[in-house]
């Protein structure tokens, strides 16, 4: 108490300026309308400026919140367009509704290397949030990896950027199909390999995801066929391709699973004996 005593003290004079100001301002506006109208403006000139700081100051905040709503959005939308792209497996005529087993869950990229022959890429969703290894992980216009192993809050994919992994593709406007295999050098430049002469292919043409395996559903779009060869020994083409994405620069992704993926994995090892 004697503390706030000293410091009026020590202050009277502001105090009292302010006070004297204040009750000025308060005569001034209550007896003549062009002061009242006058204070009313600089009121709202400073008004406006605190309120729309202290707007900003709370759309800051509630930043995060609303990244989180458009993630979800955009995981929606994804899932109707992958639905949108996949063919049909009865006739829509039948009655029968469109089958898609993939479920969808939004993830961020927190370490993606790109300088070895195999990268990986790891991301903030795992075990607690329904990943398991072996799911297909896709980017907003085209394909990441696939997830190997998983933590209770992380998981590490293969790269699409490894000399190993062979995606399984066709071909946007023919029945051919073949696998995309990384080239080890520039992130978005691929080579697409087993498509026999036969097939009827040019430069330009789009390759898509195949839908033969279990991991991705038919028809993400990819790239574009940048070179073609033709290898009159072997059979086959031997073409260049153009990823739409550079995989080395994504940092939003989507982790989808087939709902079927272990029924078809059994029926497949059912059928090799």
């Amino acid at each position: 108490m004697q503390r706030i005593f000293n410091a009026l003290v020590q202050f009277r004079n502001p105090i009292l300026y302010i006070f004297l100001l204040g009750f000025s301002l308060l005569f001034l506006s209550s007896r003549s309308s062009f002061h009242q109208n006058t204070l009313e403006k600089v009121g709202f000139y400073f008004s406006s400026g605190l309120y729309s700081f202290t707007n900003s100051f709370d759309e800051y905040f509630h930043l995060r919140e609303k990244n989180t709503q458009l993630l979800e959005e955009n995981t929606k939308l994804k899932s109707l367009a992958l639905k949108a792209n996949t063919p049909f497996l009865y006739d829509p005529y039948l009655g029968n509704s469109k089958r898609f087993p993939f479920t969808v869950i939004n993830a961020n990229v927190i370490k993606n290397s790109l300088l070895n022959q195999r990268n990986y890429v790891i991301i903030d969703k795992g075990s607690e949030d329904g990943l398991e290894p072996e799911m297909g992980v896709i980017t907003a216009s085209g394909i990441l990896g696939m997830v190997k192993s998983v933590s209770k809050k992380y998981a590490s994919v293969i790269s699409i950027l490894h000399k190993d992994l062979k995606i399984n593709v066709r071909f946007k406007n023919s029945s051919a199909f073949g696998s995309l295999v990384w080239k080890g050098k520039n992130p978005k430049e691929f080579s697409v390999e087993d498509i026999v002469l036969s097939s009827q292919i040019q430069k330009g043409d789009t390759i898509v995801t195949g839908g033969m395996s279990s991991y991705f559903p038919q028809g993400i779009p990819l790239g574009i066929i940048t070179q073609i060869k033709s290898d009159t020994n072997s059979g086959f083409y031997v073409m260049n391709a153009e990823l739409f994405e550079n995989p080395s620069q994504v940092y939003s992704v989507y982790v989808i699973e087939n709902k079927f993926k272990n029924e078809i994995e059994f029926l497949t090892k059912k059928a090799k004996k």
